[in-house]
């Protein structure tokens, strides 16, 4: 049987001004060119296309690259006492084998459960995690699920990266019901009503637009809304319904 999730706390960050640097840029001997290079050959570009974030200037976890899962994670607040697992969603593979974003995370929060990786869902990332989630967490349980889209490769000429992270705390109740998600082209109103539709291209997008609409107070008590997320070969959708949006318990973040 498939646990009914629903969402008590949302946090946002985002990343304001990316500062991304041309490969060309950086000593042919530099790590992360050499990276890049092989960014690039995975993805049958040229090299001179991949351009690389450059982290914060003396911030050890940017470095790393996982300050924007720290910076979410924390703004959730601390896991409640009972059994309680991390879901880090990573927008694509790590290649960067310095780079390890749940180790260090766990390691600096002292995160009291379980944890778990997924990097492959890429721009699904937001919507289909949840097909796994109803049956990984078991009923009456919580979990905790942080979906990052801040790549520090970026072909900047067809991607379109949100540089942000997106922190949902997972309950038995809460202010948003998780009723249904799936993979393909998303339902439509007349078979799934709702008042509200956010789409993206990336897996943070449509989370990013709910949390604007709903700071706003467009989306009200009792509608639902549909986020969608359309790909370059895929789309997945999420469908919530906003069952006590004034209990809901919202953060954002900008680094």
């Amino acid at each position: 049987m498939m646990t009914k999730l629903y969402v008590d706390r949302l946090a946002v960050t985002v990343r304001s001004r990316p500062r991304l640097k041309p490969t060309a840029e950086l000593h042919r001997t530099h790590q992360r060119r050499q990276v890049a290079h092989l960014v690039a050959t995975r993805r049958g570009i040229p090299e001179e296309r991949i351009k690389v974030r450059q982290p914060l200037d003396g911030d050890p976890a940017d470095a790393g690259d996982f300050l924007i899962t720290q910076r979410a994670l924390a703004s959730l607040d601390p896991p409640p006492e009972r059994p309680h697992t991390l879901y880090l969603v990573r927008s694509g593979p790590l290649l960067d084998p310095m780079v390890a974003p749940l180790t260090a995370t766990v390691h600096t929060t002292g995160w009291p459960g379980d944890e778990v990786g997924i990097s492959h869902l890429e721009e699904q990332g937001g919507t289909l995690v949840f097909d796994l989630l109803a049956w990984a967490v078991p009923e009456g349980a919580g979990a905790t699920v942080v979906v990052v889209d801040d790549p520090a490769y970026v072909d900047d000429t067809i991607e379109n990266p949100a540089f942000a992270a997106v922190a949902l705390r997972l309950a038995p109740t809460g202010a948003l019901c998780v009723r249904a998600c799936g993979e393909g082209i998303p339902l439509g109103p007349d078979t799934e009503p709702y008042a509200h539709r956010f789409s993206g291209t990336g897996p943070c997008d449509a989370w990013l637009e709910l949390y604007a609409a709903l700071e706003s107070g467009v989306v009200e008590r009792g509608e639902s809304a549909l986020l969608h997320t359309v790909g370059r070969e895929r789309q997945g959708w999420v469908l919530v319904e906003a069952v006590r949006p004034d209990l809901l318990r919202m953060t954002s973040v900008r680094i």
